[in-house]
């Protein structure tokens, strides 16, 4: 065993103020501004630089330089049709070129629900009148695929939900026997959830399920303890989650047929997490936000199916009391984007940019190695911010060194190393990075 009692110190204290100081979400600026009236809602990336956000007051902002700029688009100017931003569930995008907007129409006046649809990327919109009828609400809507489409309209007159189904791209619209807000993985693949009583706050809390597109449904889970359900993501057909009030999570691997309760996320028991992104069956992001004064929001991430959590604080804070994130949007482990309450946007970026290099703004900084779990091998990407001395070394739980990537001088810049773990067993590794006076030290975990 080789320098075990100063290995775990310098991890401890390493990790301790990586945690600390980290700050991997920057703020983005609204065209809108900030407030009641810039409010915003779903957020999605239809690739690495365009994005589209739907905004609470009628349109989108639009992005093709990763959120450098948005730009405010409203395909009907002169229509007052609001979408909801929490819950954000109001927009959705298959591809690069179909997305679907739902809201209300006559915005607080509530006269029904008008669907905006794109087939050209944004090019061109037309509109969809789902419900003329007074007191509805457009609430929900995904689509599987550029035909197949599910969504949710409330009339808070009666109290009653609707939902309905497409099957031509939204063409033509039949309602359905629906199950609560949902989240579809194909045509035939959804799951929902509801609770009990007029505005489903009370327990039991239920999920269900769909194998034919909403004909039918199937109780899969009923939850008896406080806490409502907020928010349901599946990443594929086994994996999923589950979030809500007081801290709730829940997790299946097998499509639903068991959901077990996760309490080492992270999460603040105190507040509501008002969403959930699962990218694949590894990573995942819950957001919560801290108590008391000024409440801060910040997203619990794991890149392991939840074993393993970490914080990403957001620069958000506010002392108005409602400071929730609404919607979050990853297209790899390193790169996403969130809106938050009072239509804030923040970008996670944990890779330095070209431009940076070529400025010669480099900071050192050690990534998350990808994909992980990993079986046999992964991939370590990190930035050397001087020239110097740079090693990469692995070491088991025990502390003790069982691999040096990387034993050289090294100028600044990006490097990328792979790790072929061929020869080792199934379990948590350790790899840091020591150059100069940065020392940073990540998990990784083999399983074969």
């Amino acid at each position: 065993m080789k320098n075990f009692l100063p290995f775990i110190f310098v991890l401890f204290v390493t990790a301790f103020l990586h945690n600390a100081t980290a700050q991997n979400w920057v703020e983005q600026t609204n065209p809108l501004g900030t407030g009641e009236d810039a409010m915003l809602g779903k957020i999605h990336f239809v690739n690495e630089t365009e994005g589209w956000i739907s905004c609470a007051k009628g349109g989108f902002l639009h992005t093709t330089n990763a959120g450098s700029n948005w730009i405010y688009v409203n395909p009907f100017p002169s229509d007052t049709v609001e979408s909801f931003c929490d819950p954000a569930l109001s927009m959705s995008w298959v591809g690069t070129t179909h997305g679907w907007n739902i809201g209300t129409i006559g915005g607080s006046n509530l006269q029904g629900a008008a669907i905006y649809r794109t087939t050209n990327g944004g090019t061109s919109w037309d509109k969809i009148i789902l419900s003329s009828e007074l007191g509805v609400m457009g609430i929900q809507i995904q689509f599987a695929d550029v035909n197949n489409g599910y969504a949710i309209t409330f009339n808070f007159i009666s109290g009653e939900g609707a939902f309905f189904k497409t099957t031509d791209g939204g063409n033509n619209w039949a309602p359905q026997y629906g199950r609560g807000l949902f989240y579809f993985v194909d045509a035939s693949n959804g799951w929902a959830f509801s609770g009990s009583g007029a505005m489903g706050e009370n327990p039991p809390y239920t999920i269900h399920r769909t194998t034919n597109g909403g004909d039918s449904w199937t109780e899969q889970y009923s939850d008896n303890s406080a806490g409502r359900f907020n928010g349901i993501g599946f990443s594929d057909i086994n994996n999923g989650w589950v979030v809500g009030e007081n801290g709730k999570v829940l997790k299946t691997s097998n499509g639903g047929a068991n959901w077990s309760f996760v309490t080492n996320t992270g999460v603040n028991p105190d507040e509501a997490s008002k969403t959930v992104f699962p990218l694949d069956a590894n990573n995942v992001w819950i957001p919560s936000k801290t108590s008391g004064g000024e409440q801060t929001p910040f997203v619990q991430y794991s890149p392991d199916g939840g074993s393993i959590w970490g914080t990403q604080m957001t620069p958000f804070g506010s002392t108005q009391g409602d400071n929730s994130i609404f919607s979050i949007c990853f297209v790899n482990p390193e790169l996403g984007w969130l809106t938050a309450d009072f239509g804030r946007i923040a970008k996670y970026s944990n890779a330095t940019s070209v431009e940076d290099g070529l400025n010669g703004v480099i900071d050192f900084s050690l990534e998350q190695n990808y994909p992980n779990p990993f079986n046999p091998s992964t991939r370590i990407n990190y930035n050397v911010g001087e020239p110097g001395l740079v090693q990469l070394k692995v070491y088991n739980v025990l502390g003790v060194e069982v691999a040096t990537l990387v034993n050289e001088q090294q100028n600044s810049g990006n490097y990328t190393v792979d790790f072929d773990a061929e020869r080792f067993s199934s379990g948590v590794y350790l790899y840091t990075l020591t150059a100069g006076r940065f020392i940073d030290s990540r998990k990784m975990i083999l399983l074969r």
